[in-house]
């Protein structure tokens, strides 16, 4: 019966998996102009928002990337026509360097957010009332395991 049910779970990982997938793909919107963000930029804001201050490390092991791989993104994000992003020196350790938003590093996650989010309204309006509600009781339950909270 144990190994029915962590069959059970992996299948419903795989599931979820390939549904966070088809999500991602979904909602790119197509070829990727100069001024886009990329995905771990996306993710490199994300951070910087729930978060207000981060040092640079930080995000780098967060993200789960090299330091060559961060100094570009954190190049990237600050070199635009209007830095997403302000870099200062750790007042604390002079060796760590402060990343934080900016007023439109802000504007441009939430345009990015929204665009995205549009998309995938678009597909969840297909589901049934029931079915939708159904998704937000799960979801409500996912998200408190990922920010470790019981449920």
């Amino acid at each position: 019966m144990a190994a029915t049910a962590a069959t059970r779970v992996e299948d419903i990982a795989h599931e979820l998996f390939e549904v966070v997938t088809q999500i991602c793909i979904s909602t790119l919107r197509g070829r990727r102009r100069g001024g886009d963000l990329k995905e771990i930029e996306f993710l490199t804001l994300s951070l910087l928002q729930a978060n207000q201050t981060m040092i640079v490390g930080d995000i780098q092991r967060v993200l789960g990337i090299l330091p060559a791989q961060m100094s570009r993104i954190i190049r990237s994000l600050e070199n635009r026509q209007h830095a997403l992003i302000e870099c200062s020196i750790n007042p604390r350790d002079k060796r760590k360097i402060d990343v934080c938003l900016t007023a439109q590093g802000e504007k441009t996650l939430a345009a990015y957010q929204d665009t995205r989010v549009n998309q995938i309204v678009g597909k969840l309006r297909q589901l049934s009332e029931d079915d939708q509600e159904d998704l937000v009781r799960v979801l409500h339950k996912l998200q408190s395991l990922l920010h470790g909270a019981a449920v």
